[in-house]
């Protein structure tokens, strides 16, 4: 099977290097240093989408939103003109459902297969071999892609049809991002009361307000100053609108969703989109006249 990867970003990149460990790749992006990194552990680069398509069987793709899939399939030199029937395109890219089942089926009309495949669990699920998989896929396209994904990961789960698998991620991500807000103004309260933030963290985890957000961000890193986890705060307020428009074109009432998109919002104006998701920590403690995150160590 010829497999080729294109969107080599933080997250793509992990991904893409957990499965050349088990197959070789060939390899697309517009950043020429992730190519390389890709190409000093064996993979091979292709110049164009379309060369690339016209190499594989199975064409993994992980970008920022739908709009970056749709252009690297349908653009210029995109990966449908160099396509052959049956090609099979797996989109990891945390996406829009409705956008997803709109290319599927143009793509269709080409002889093109589409899966949805996005994940949860970071760059260090990835490493573990551990990140959550959730796929959309016709029964027959999950079995034919099962074993590749599982060389990733042994947590991979069929959701459902094509945009299943963007549906749960929206769902997860809706959940992390309200409780990760959640979380840092119950521990912003218990320091603006006199707790230590580390203390209140220790207590937390052992009673009902254990989370996985404390568990893995707070105290290990948010308390130690640690704001880089290379997902930012624009890429967070996307996958929440995506979650309150899905909610709101199903009918479904999603209030805490709404309202920490627009708190996500507001970390963005002070901030910028482009800031680390934790440094909304700094914003929480600004508002809060709290100091969850240390200062930074004078430099020398």
């Amino acid at each position: 099977m010829n497999i080729g990867y294109v969107g080599l970003g933080h997250m793509g990149g992990a991904l893409a290097t957990r499965l050349q460990l088990n197959y070789p790749l060939k390899v697309y992006d517009l950043n020429t240093a992730a190519v390389q990194r890709m190409m000093d552990a064996g993979a091979s680069a292709c110049a164009h989408l379309d060369e690339l398509a016209s190499q594989c069987d199975v064409v993994f793709l992980c970008f920022p939103t739908s709009e970056h899939v749709r252009s690297a399939l349908f653009g210029p030199q995109g990966l449908v003109a160099g396509a052959s029937r049956g090609l099979l395109i797996v989109d990891q890219t945390t996406g829009d459902p409705m956008a997803t089942r709109s290319i599927a089926l143009e793509l269709a009309s080409h002889d093109v297969d589409m899966i949805d495949a996005p994940v949860s669990g970071g760059v260090t699920g990835v490493k573990a071999g551990t990140i959550s998989i959730m796929v959309g896929a016709e029964t027959e396209q999950f079995v034919r892609i099962e074993p590749v994904l599982r060389s990733i990961s042994s947590n991979v789960f069929h959701a459902g049809t094509i945009g299943a698998g963007h549906v749960v991620k929206l769902v997860n991500n809706l959940i992390s991002g309200v409780q990760r807000l959640l979380t840092l103004e119950g521990v912003a309260l218990a320091a603006k009361n006199g707790i230590d933030p580390a203390k209140a963290c220790e207590i937390l985890m052992k009673g009902g307000g254990q989370n996985a957000f404390m568990e893995k961000s707070m105290a290990p890193q948010i308390l130690k100053g640690q704001l880089d986890v290379g997902f930012t705060l624009g890429l967070m307020h996307k996958d929440i609108r995506l979650a309150c428009q899905l909610g709101n074109d199903s009918g479904v009432l999603l209030f805490f969703g709404n309202l920490a998109r627009e708190i996500y919002q507001m970390c963005i104006g002070e901030k910028g989109a482009r800031a680390e998701v934790n440094t909304a920590a700094l914003v929480v403690d600004r508002i809060s006249g709290t100091q969850m995150v240390p200062p930074p160590s004078p430099q020398s």
